[in-house]
């Protein structure tokens, strides 16, 4: 008992980044929920932490916004930065600041005054959507139809241009297409198979430069081979790694999937802002040569973090097909195998890691949190 207590605290110093980013958190507005509602008649003066199935911000909200949710809609005004993850997102508000989201569907409709980073399935930039400064982002499809001050930049299958965009456009894509009223004030500099086509009305301004993708190597060894190794390597590896550690803690593991089932919300953001906000704290300690060694332990915590939310995700995804909270090997068993096996389908597959890094990160944290905070038993 003494041997499992031992390693029970261990375990929780992972949560040391995660209790500083609860500080920083518990400091700002926190809201969670089914339906996250911030009212059109509603000011926050500070930061936002949103966290639900659905997340709907009408009011205004003086600094920055982090949020997860299934649905996310932003129609205040945002008096700083948008950090968001979600499965559909609309903006259609004002933005001061930079917004940086992930997501299936994008839709910008809003005033952002600043930059936008994205990246998902299906971006639509609409006809009443102005983006201040660049657009940087990576969708399968994507159409803009409002107006993007500077440059853009972007990795795509398919791109409509029918509004307009103040300089230059860059990157990767199969298809680009000017509509009637599209226009490019700078140039074009794309990698692709295919010339862009011009509908009548549509101009670019400066010139088109389209180079060939290229060509792949015949490697000495078959890709196929390798990636089959590769895998069961994994596979086996996280296996090893999963039965062990639901040997050791099964409590632990039951009661963070239990939690990330009835919040999934708070978990993905709880994951998503670990993310971003911890870099910023290890780079900050690592200014002063006092926090350097802190920020080294950090650091080596945050890998383990990464390393355990495989198997923390593994098993939430094992509950949620088994559905028995009984047989905790046969569960971790069945959803680390499925979940690897995601991760090397093509084009999912790092959809998957990220959605496993944020969701197992989140239940660590918040587990960890437990078992810090939790008040001792005397015997």
């Amino acid at each position: 008992m003494k041997y499992i207590k031992i390693i029970t605290l261990s375990l929780s110093l992972v949560l040391l980044s995660g209790l500083a980013l609860a500080g920083i958190a518990g400091a700002q507005s926190f809201k969670t929920g089914d339906n996250v509602t911030v009212a059109a008649n509603e000011t926050i003066d500070s930061m936002l932490f949103a966290g639900g199935s659905n997340v709907d911000i009408a009011g205004t909200v003086n600094g920055d916004v982090y949020c997860a949710g299934q649905t996310i809609s932003i129609s205040g005004t945002i008096n700083g930065d948008i950090f968001c993850a979600g499965q559909t997102i609309n903006i259609t508000g004002k933005v001061t600041g930079d917004i940086r989201v992930g997501g299936q569907t994008v839709n910008i409709g809003g005033n952002i005054e600043g930059s936008a980073t994205i990246g998902t399935q299906n971006l639509i930039i609409d006809h009443s959507a102005k983006i201040g400064r660049d657009l940087l982002g990576g969708s399968q499809n994507t159409t803009i139809n409002g107006a993007i001050g500077r440059d853009s930049v972007i990795g795509s299958q398919n791109i409509v241009i029918n509004g307009a965009i103040g300089r230059n456009v860059k990157g990767g894509v199969e298809t680009i297409t000017i509509g009637s009223s599209g226009r490019v004030g700078g140039n074009v500099d794309y990698y692709g198979t295919t010339d862009p086509v011009i509908n009548a009305g549509g101009k670019i301004v400066g010139t088109t430069t389209r180079t060939n993708p290229p060509e792949r190597k015949t490697a000495a060894y078959t890709p196929f081979a390798l990636t089959i190794t590769v895998f069961v390597y994994v596979l086996i590896a996280m296996i090893a790694l999963s039965l062990t550690m639901v040997g050791l803690f099964p409590k632990i593991f039951e009661e963070a999937s239990t939690s990330a089932a009835k919040k999934p919300g708070l978990t993905a953001l709880v994951g998503v802002v670990s993310m971003i906000i911890a870099p910023v704290i290890v780079i900050m300690l690592f200014v002063t040569a006092i926090g350097a060694p802190l920020a080294i332990l950090i650091t080596m915590l945050g890998i383990a973090v990464a390393i355990l939310s495989g198997p923390f995700t593994g098993y939430l995804l094992g509950r949620l097909i088994t559905k028995t909270n009984k047989q905790y090997g046969w569960t971790m068993l069945y959803g680390i195998t499925i979940l690897v096996i995601t991760f090397f389908i093509p084009i999912i597959g790092f959809a998957a890691m990220m959605a496993s890094m944020i969701f197992g990160s989140g239940m660590i944290l918040m587990q960890g949190k437990k078992l810090i905070v939790r008040p001792s038993v005397k015997k």
